[in-house]
């Protein structure tokens, strides 16, 4: 078993006025910049945030459906 069997990576994307910026990281490295951006896209200084996995599979809301919605 490799580390990326049990500790995937993800793709976190988003845009700004200064254009395209990703960051590549494991769940957790995903789960703790998720906030912050989220707090950014709300204020429409990011948008078009997007979450892949490694097959390119968008898993945007394992990220960021409970920060739109805390109750759930």
């Amino acid at each position: 078993m490799n580390r990326r069997d049990w500790n995937p990576l993800y793709l976190l994307r988003w845009d700004d006025h200064a254009g395209e910026h990703t960051l590549t990281g494991t769940s957790r490295d995903i789960h703790l910049e998720a906030p912050a951006l989220h707090i950014r896209g709300e204020s429409e200084e990011v948008w078009d945030i997007a979450v892949l996995d490694d097959e390119g599979t968008d898993v945007t809301g394992r990220f960021f459906d409970h920060l739109d919605n805390p109750a759930a």
